[in-house]
């Protein structure tokens, strides 16, 4: 088992040069979540003083004295007992997804210390990964699968019930609270709306709310076209590709559910709302509206995603 290989491996590194490893890559993703994802090797991340010039030839020495063959310097790997084990600097991290050493998590098994990232810091390493140009060329589909993977286990979706539409609140600073209880209510009982709610945890961070039947069938029509509306992320959860996850859930439910035609309104000056939607098809603009909310006129065009064109 790789994990036994790697705790084999910071054991020695605890015991000769008190470092406490970072088990990296797919095999730390596998500790974290229990789950298996066919790591290939063990990635381990040290002090950058180790793999320097002056610390190198030491560090290197200290483990061909205990088996492990070095079989590419350039990425300071080495074989022991047919496993791999690639070492880089845990320093580097900061750099590249802005990941304080600090801020990662020490665990203990058997007296062994090592570190493992968190789920929310795996996340920010492989959307970042997913930019890299070699990456992109040749584990483009990898790093995506493991996304989505950690969204999954980050993130939950569901629908609203009608005694939780006052967590809303906590998204958009409505005007008058109770009118907007009152009418979504309604609305769920009557069957004309759902309201897909994201959350992390227990706390909701994002929703968008889906129209099934209007008097204006340019918007909605009973099991073949759904209204889009009320798509927002929490502030504090965006540009993380979390609308773009919220979005497909929802598309992909109403699809088992036998709709094939989706609307959504885009205002001229809303242009990451415009670039999501353009990413998933809502391209063709079938009308210009004019309407007013609590108060609040807005004008925007009316957007068509057709999943038969």
């Amino acid at each position: 088992m790789k994990f036994d290989c790697f705790l084999k491996n910071a054991k020695l590194l605890n015991k000769e040069y008190n470092i406490v490893p970072l088990l990296y890559g797919s095999l730390g993703l596998e500790v974290l979540t229990n789950t298996s994802l066919n790591a290939d090797d063990i990635d381990i991340l040290i002090p950058e003083r180790y793999l320097s010039v002056s610390g190198w030839l030491e560090f290197r020495s200290f483990l061909e004295r205990d088996g492990y063959k070095l079989i590419d310097e350039h990425e300071h790997t080495f074989r022991k007992d047919g496993v791999n084990y690639s070492y880089a600097s845990v320093e580097g991290l900061k750099e590249f997804a802005d990941i304080d050493v600090c801020d990662i998590e020490i665990h203990s098994i058997s007296e062994t210390k090592f570190m493992l990232l968190s789920l929310e810091q795996y996340l920010k390493v492989y959307q970042k990964s997913s930019l890299d140009g070699y990456r992109m060329n040749v584990k483009e589909k990898q790093d995506d699968r493991k996304i989505e993977f950690i969204k999954k286990k980050l993130y939950s979706i569901r629908k609203l019930k009608t005694n939780e539409i006052s967590i809303l609140t906590e998204l958009f600073d409505y005007k008058d609270v109770d009118e907007m209880i009152a009418e979504n209510t309604r609305a769920i009982i009557n069957g004309n709306i759902d309201i897909f709610a994201l959350f992390c945890g227990n706390k909701i961070i994002g929703e968008l709310r889906v129209k099934y039947c209007s008097d204006d069938v340019r918007f909605a029509e009973t099991n073949k076209r759904a209204y889009f509306y009320a798509f927002r992320i929490h502030k504090n959860y965006q540009s993380k590709g979390l609308g773009n996850f919220l979005l497909e859930y929802v598309l992909a439910a109403l699809r088992q559910n036998g709709y094939n035609e989706y609307t959504v309104r885009v205002e001229d000056d809303n242009t990451k709302a415009r670039y999501i939607y353009e990413k998933h098809g809502f391209t063709v603009p079938i009308a210009r509206v004019k309407e007013s909310y609590q108060g609040d006129s807005y004008e925007y065009n009316l957007l068509l995603k057709n999943d038969n064109q």
